[in-house]
């Protein structure tokens, strides 16, 4: 690593540069709560100590060519540079200070002194970011003009991220010195300009600068795996065009996946390790990944990454997918308690053979990860257990061999059987297995999903002292069998306790005006007594149920 430079800086000095956001940075991602307290903080240290400085961060850059690229701190120079344009149209500032603001945000050209137009902070194929700062930051005024519309996008969750923050952020700076307007705003910000003072870390090479971004966080937003995952895999990809292209594609399966795309990451190393992870995300990446030969870095990673999301969309996230019979077992799975370990052992299923018996491997997966929750098996126990149908389908010549593969599906039936036929009620699975008898019952070539659902007693676990309920069990029968599978089922909207605790006959009419859920299950087990809800009743319901889960799950 070659001699990296820190210097002690401040906001006036920082702003003398020229900055470009590459096109492997993130978004401005920064909230209206972070921005709130940087000024908070910088309006305390103003009133209570205004001749010492306040330390407001670091930032790594790559000077190259008179310009420096912004590989850490881009969400505390983002913000003051909005800052410095804001004020500058700011009602409340003074006119003969609004160049001197312009000046930290834009240079005009100056022709006769060989001065070219430049802009301070400057964002890489981000074209609508570049556009709309062109537009609404830039010129005088701009930020006043527009400000109904930037209220607007503040608000428009399908504006691009970066605006979208943006706007949000001039909405905080008016709020802030509109609510502070007893403050000095000159000296204010003079004591912005002088007093804050930020650590100026420079690298010379592109590898130098990321192995220190990789290491640093944001103020108040931390570098995430996924952030420092793709600035590790850029810095290898030696073409521009690549980098940028790469960079603009993870920018695009990051919006889409959201919150979700570290766990979709954490899929992608199952698929290629088949092991529990042990370490963090990146660690497992390096480690198990990249530094194992599995999967080399740059080029390699992206088109991985690219080829796995295509199966995770098609067959997790089901976008057009209209194998309804197929996508009814994974709302299934998805709405029941489940945890998401089958999903990379289906992801490389599809990856192997496609729609080739899909639905068929797939119950088997689902039936596998339900029974083992059902026999108790630890998390761990689990995990291993599905990693261990990875290996198998990864060799196997076709699909029957896997279909017929006992080894890998097979479970403790006898303490299965004891644990369903027990209260399952209040059991992390009952939710799950449940929704699975529903899809047993309901016609899977009609899309059903499960978004809104809950358990319910047929009969209370809490009847009046009144009711027919303690007129029809006694209290053992009731104690008995209340929390049996027989006496469950999945309606569709929250639970209405005054309406679960009606006679029978009551409940049921009440359940069918209101329409609760067109669930089959429910639906037949109401039809089928039409009359009566006793322990008889009850008992009979229970043994068809039973019958139906040893068929789904194949036991004699």
């Amino acid at each position: 690593m070659k001699e990296i430079k820190s210097k002690k800086i401040n906001v006036k000095d920082v702003f003398n540069e020229w900055y470009t956001v590459p096109s492997y940075q993130r978004h401005y991602v920064w909230e209206e709560d972070n921005i709130t307290a940087l000024l908070e903080d910088v309006k305390e240290n103003y009133i209570e100590r205004a001749d010492e400085e306040y330390f407001l961060g670091s930032y790594i850059i790559q000077s190259k060519d008179g310009n420096n690229d912004l590989l850490d701190g881009q969400q505390r120079i983002t913000t003051l540079f909005l800052l410095f344009a804001f004020l500058r149209d700011y009602e409340k500032t003074q006119d003969q200070f609004r160049d001197v603001f312009q000046k930290y945000i834009y240079q005009a050209e100056q022709p006769m002194e060989g001065i070219d137009e430049r802009v301070r902070l400057s964002y890489e194929i981000r074209g609508n970011v570049k556009s709309f700062i062109n537009d609404f930051i830039i010129p005088k005024s701009s930020i006043t003009e527009n400000w109904n519309l930037i209220e607007e996008k503040a608000l428009d969750i399908k504006e691009n991220l970066s605006i979208q923050h943006i706007c949000k952020a001039l909405r905080c700076f008016k709020k802030f010195f509109d609510e502070n307007d007893d403050i000095d705003l000159i000296k204010f910000v003079k004591f912005i300009n002088v007093n804050l003072v930020m650590i100026n870390t420079s690298a010379d090479t592109l590898e130098d600068a990321f192995r220190m971004f990789s290491i640093m966080n944001d103020r108040g937003v931390k570098l995430g795996n996924a952030d420092i995952l793709k600035s590790s895999n850029l810095e290898v990809i030696p073409d521009k065009k690549d980098m940028e292209n790469y960079a603009r594609e993870w920018e695009e399966l990051q919006a889409n996946l959201g919150n979700d795309f570290d766990r979709f990451l954490s899929y992608v190393r199952t698929l290629f390790v088949k092991t529990k992870a042990k370490l963090g995300l990146l660690e497992e990446y390096n480690k198990n990944i990249f530094k194992t030969g599995l999967l080399q870095k740059g080029k390699p990673f992206f088109e991985a990454i690219k080829s796995y999301y295509s199966i995770y969309n098609k067959v997790i996230q089901l976008d057009n997918n209209d194998n309804y019979q197929y996508c009814n077992l994974i709302h299934v799975l998805n709405s029941g308690n489940l945890p998401t370990d089958w999903v990379p052992v289906i992801m490389c299923y599809y990856k192997r053979f496609k729609d080739e018996n899909l639905v068929e491997f797939t119950k088997l997966v689902a039936c596998k990860a339900i029974a083992d929750m059902i026999c108790g098996e630890s998390p761990t126990k689990r995990i291993e257990n599905m990693n261990k149908i990875m290996p198998v389908v990864e060799r196997s010549s076709n699909t029957l061999d896997i279909l017929s593969n006992s080894q890998i599906f097979s479970f403790d039936k006898d303490l299965f059987m004891h644990n369903i036929q027990s209260d399952i009620y209040g059991k992390t699975f009952a939710k799950t297995l449940l929704l699975l008898l529903e899809y047993m019952y309901q016609d899977n070539s009609i899309l059903h999903t499960f978004n809104l659902v809950s358990i319910e007693h047929i009969l209370p676990q809490k009847p009046s002292a009144n009711s027919q309920w303690n007129k029809d069990f006694t209290e053992d029968e009731r104690i008995n069998n209340v929390h049996k599978i027989g006496n469950l089922c999945i309606i569709g909207r929250k639970k209405n306790t005054s309406l679960s605790n009606l006679d029978y006959q009551e409940k049921r009419k009440k359940y069918f005006e209101r329409n609760i859920g067109n669930f089959a299950r429910t639906l037949s087990i109401y039809h089928r007594y039409p009359d009566l809800w006793t322990l008889a009743e009850l008992q009979e319901n229970t043994n068809i149920a039973l019958s139906d889960i040893k068929k789904m799950f194949n036991i004699v």
